[in-house]
């Protein structure tokens, strides 16, 4: 019996050692279960925070800078490449027309042919080419466009040919414009302008409109035959006249 009874406790005591919680392998299993999430929530947490403001802060720092174009600060680099609406409102710098020489496709109406920085000009009339092209213009002064530069031409003004040109032949050319004016008469012992009996004066290449008013012409040399013309333009040929434009006939 007391054989057996050794066997026993002999196997109760195996039985307690294997359970005990305080086992040291026991407890090294416990830790890694408990320390691997948090290792790796605090590690998750932290990638988020510190790659995404950083990141944000070098992008905007690179990108945003961008150099001023201003010409009155800079000399006028801001005013090149400008359309004519931009640079006309744009400080610093001034548009630059022309009027067109006769090559193939031209308009006699002035061309807008760029922009540049405000400066003083000489008030020379000064005729520009473009390079590598058959385009020829005459400006107002002695500033010429980057794009151009001065030359010399045999050639005549867009439109020239329109001034000798009859009614017929005027109002076919898409560069002439006919003008016309109503011719003073007298009727019932009254000087008119007789609207309704209108005369072609003279053929005129295309030109920006006029200021509109009634203007009063005659033909140079001849201050006694006069004219009202509607446009307020004045035809090639003939002078301002009279004191003023009369009534109209009835």
């Amino acid at each position: 019996m007391r054989i057996l009874y050794a066997s026993l406790l002999l196997g109760l005591a195996a039985c307690q050692i294997i359970g005990d919680p305080k086992d040291p392998g026991n407890d090294s299993a416990s830790d890694s279960t408990t320390v691997e999430p948090d290792t790796t929530s605090t590690t998750a947490v932290t990638g988020t925070t510190s790659e995404g403001p950083d990141t944000g802060t070098s992008e905007g720092t690179t990108t945003e800078a961008l150099p001023t174009t201003d010409a009155t600060t800079t000399g006028g680099p801001g005013c090149d490449g400008l359309d004519e609406l931009t640079c006309g409102s744009t400080a610093g710098c001034r548009p630059v027309f022309g009027a067109p020489f006769e090559f193939p496709g031209c308009t006699p109406l002035p061309a807008y042919l760029g922009c540049i920085v405000q400066t003083d000009c000489g008030a020379v009339p000064t005729t520009a080419c473009r390079p590598d092209s058959l385009e020829v213009y005459l400006l107002d002064d002695t500033c010429v466009p980057p794009d151009l530069e001065p030359c010399t031409t045999m050639l005549t003004q867009c439109g020239e040919a329109c001034l000798g040109f009859d009614e017929a032949t005027c109002a076919t050319d898409p560069n002439c414009t006919a003008h016309f004016g109503a011719p003073h008469v007298e009727e019932n012992m009254t000087v008119c302008a007789d609207f309704d009996a209108q005369q072609f004066l003279a053929c005129d290449k295309l030109q920006p409109p006029c200021p509109p008013a009634v203007v009063t012409v005659c033909p140079i040399g001849q201050p006694d035959v006069a004219f009202d013309v509607a446009s307020g333009c004045l035809p090639p040929g003939f002078e301002p006249c009279m004191d003023g434009p009369l009534p109209e006939c009835p």
